[in-house]
C-alpha cells in the first residue's frame, strides 16, 4: 500500500488493538480476581506482565524491523498477540493467564516498533509526518477507552472470556490486514540475506553501549526517569479503577466508564500541548506542573465525591506529561542518537508499566484499603515533577556555564 492516508489508517488501527489489548484486563479484573481466588497484587501482575517484554525486547525488536521490515514483524506480533489471548481465554490457574499475557507483550511491543516503522517510512520528506503521529498517537488512548467501555459492559452479559476472544479475533484480522495492505520492500529482503545472526548480535550489543555512557546522556536519563514514575502511576490508576470505583458503590458499566476519563482527555488535549510547547518551548515547565496537579488530583478524587469531574480532570492534566515528555529527547540529543535516547525511554516507560499495578495491588494486599494506592500516585507524580525540576536546574547551570552552547 502506497496511500499514505491508508498506511495511517492502519498503523492507528494497529495502535488501538495494543491499547485494547494492554487494557483488557483492567475491566475484567474485579470477575478475575472472584472467579480464580486471585489476590490484587496477582491481579496487578495480570496487568504488568504485558509491559514485561518491552524492557527486554524494545531493542532487538528495533533491529530485527530494520532488517525485515514492518509487515514481517507486525504479522509475527499479531500472531504472538492472537496467541497469547487464546491462552488466557482458555486459561483455568493465574499461571496460564500470566503466559498468556506474557507472550501478547513481546508482540505488544514488537508492533509498536512495526507500526512507527511503517508510519515513518511513509512519510519520508513529507511535511504530513507530524499530523500522522498525532493521529497514531490518539491509537492507544482510544483503544483503552474502547477496553473499559465495552468490555465492562460485556462481561457481565456474557463472562470475561468474550473480551479476551473478541482481542484474539481482532489480533487475526490486523494481521490480515497488515498482510494484504503493506509491501514487502526489496531493501529489507536484501538486508535480511546480508544480515547473519551473528552480525546482528554484535550490534545489538554495540547499541547498549548508552546503557553504559551516562554522561553523555544524563538528560535523557533523567526525562526517563521522571517519564517512568508517571507511567508507573498512570497506568497504575487505570488498571485498578473500575475495581476501585466498584467497591465504593458504582454499577460496573459506569465504573469502567469513569476509569476510561482518565485518558479520555488525550484525544483532545494531547495536539494542543504539542501547540502550546511549539510556541513556548517550555517542556520542563509543563511536566513540572502536571505532575504537582495531577498529583492533587488523585488524592481528591479518593476524598471527595466529585468523581465524574475530578475523573475527567485527570485525563485533562494527564494528556500533558507525555506530550512534554516526548519533545524533550530531541532538545537533548542530536539526530544521530536519537533512536537511543528513545530506546532508553521505552524501557523506563515499561519498566514504569511493570511496576505501577503490581505495586498498587500489593499495596492493596498488605492494607486492604486502597487509599495508600492513591497515595502512591500522588507521591509517584511528585518525583515525576522532582526528575523534571532537577533536569531544568541542570540545564540552566549548563547553559550558564556554556553560553555559546545554549544559544
Amino acid at each position: 500500500m502506497n496511500n499514505r492516508s491508508g498506511i495511517v489508517i492502519v498503523t492507528f488501527l494497529a495502535m488501538v488493538l495494543f491499547g485494547i489489548i494492554m487494557q483488557s484486563i483492567s475491566p475484567l479484573m474485579p470477575v478475575l480476581i472472584d472467579e480464580f481466588g486471585l489476590s490484587h497484587t496477582q491481579g496487578g501482575l495480570l496487568v504488568s506482565l504485558f509491559a514485561l517484554p518491552g524492557i527486554f525486547f524494545s531493542i532487538p525488536g528495533g533491529f530485527w524491523a530494520d532488517i525485515h521490515g514492518p509487515k514481517k514483524v507486525g504479522i509475527l506480533s499479531f500472531l504472538l498477540m492472537l496467541v497469547g489471548n487464546i491462552i488466557i481465554a482458555t486459561g483455568s490457574s493465574f499461571a496460564a493467564l500470566a503466559v498468556g499475557r506474557f507472550i501478547a507483550g513481546i508482540g505488544g511491543t514488537t508492533v509498536v516498533i512495526a507500526a512507527a516503522q511503517a508510519l515513518t517510512r511513509a512519510f519520508i520528506n513529507n511535511r504530513g509526518l507530524g499530523a500522522a503521529m498525532g493521529i497514531f498517537n490518539a491509537g492507544v488512548p482510544a483503544g483503552t477507552i474502547f477496553a473499559h467501555n465495552v468490555f465492562s459492559r460485556v462481561v457481565t452479559v456474557w463472562g470475561w472470556q468474550v473480551p479476551i476472544l473478541f482481542s484474539a479475533l481482532a489480533c487475526l484480522l490486523m494481521l490480515v490486514v497488515f498482510w494484504r495492505c503493506l509491501e514487502t520492500e526489496s531493501v529489507f529482503a536484501q538486508r535480511s540475506e546480508n544480515n547473519t545472526s551473528a552480525a546482528v548480535s554484535g550490534r545489538i550489543m554495540d547499541s547498549m553501549g548508552y546503557l553504559r555512557d551516562f554522561r553523555f546522556y544524563w538528560g535523557v536519563w533523567l526525562v526517563s526517569f521522571s517519564w517512568m514514575v508517571f507511567v508507573a502511576a498512570r497506568i497504575g490508576s487505570i488498571s485498578f479503577a473500575p475495581d476501585y470505583f466498584l467497591s465504593i458503590g458504582y454499577e460496573y458499566a459506569y465504573a469502567g466508564f469513569l476509569a476510561s476519563l482518565f485518558t479520555m482527555g488525550s484525544l483532545v488535549i494531547s495536539p494542543l500541548t504539542g501547540y502550546l510547547i511549539d510556541k513556548t518551548g517550555r517542556e520542563e515547565l509543563y511536566l513540572i506542573l502536571g505532575g504537582l496537579i495531577l498529583g492533587g488530583l488523585y488524592l481528591l478524587l479518593f476524598v471527595t465525591t466529585q468523581h465524574l469531574l475530578l475523573s475527567a480532570l485527570i485525563g485533562v492534566v494527564g494528556a500533558v506529561g507525555p506530550v512534554s515528555i516526548f519533545a524533550l529527547v530531541p532538545k537533548l540529543l542530536p539526530a544521530d542518537r536519537l533512536g537511543k535516547g528513545y530506546g532508553i525511554l521505552r524501557i523506563c516507560e515499561n519498566a514504569g508499566m511493570l511496576a505501577g499495578p503490581f505495586l498498587v495491588g500489593l499495596s492493596y494486599d498488605l492494607s486492604g484499603s486502597y487509599f495508600y494506592s492513591f497515595l502512591l500516585f500522588t507521591v509517584l507524580l511528585l518525583g515525576s515533577s522532582a526528575f523534571a525540576i532537577l533536569l531544568k536546574v541542570l540545564l540552566t547551570k549548563k547553559g550558564k556555564e556554556n553560553p555559546q552552547t545554549s544559544s
